[in-house]
């Protein structure tokens, strides 16, 4: 049996990082906008001014939103690298340009939930109108 050597697998740090980006924004995102809120409604409430908060928190929102965007945008680009079927080649289960267009794809589709939970996460926020 042929040991196959760990950079032919082609899951470096820098692929699974892509991977692992969007949902860790949004886990940021959650954490900024639960902790800020919390801590705007119960120290600083007294100004009862909560549209400064939401403001805020739209800015961290669109930032967040961003960024997983351009994670979509990077996994898109590696899930469409090369193609199928070119010169009557279709590559098999173990190559790494196989490998490659499935990490993309996975990718793609976390940042769409990514994409979606941080969107849940802001609704509260500017549905509610106080802190009360």
């Amino acid at each position: 049996m042929k040991v196959q050597s760990p950079s032919e697998f082609g899951t470096g740090v820098g692929t699974l990082l892509k991977i692992t980006l969007a949902p860790t924004i949004w886990a940021f995102h959650f954490v900024i906008c639960y902790a800020l809120t919390a801590v705007w409604c119960t120290k600083l409430t007294a100004q009862g001014d909560t549209f400064t908060l939401q403001i805020w928190l739209i800015g961290v929102t669109f930032a967040a939103l961003a960024g997983i965007a351009l994670c979509g945008v990077v996994g898109r680009r590696a899930w469409h690298r090369g193609g199928y079927g070119e010169d009557g080649y279709t590559p098999g289960l173990g190559d790494t340009e196989s490998r490659q267009r499935f990490l993309g794809h996975a990718s793609v589709l976390l940042s769409v939930v990514s994409f979606i939970g941080v969107i849940f996460v802001i609704l509260p926020v500017l549905l509610i109108g106080s802190c009360a």
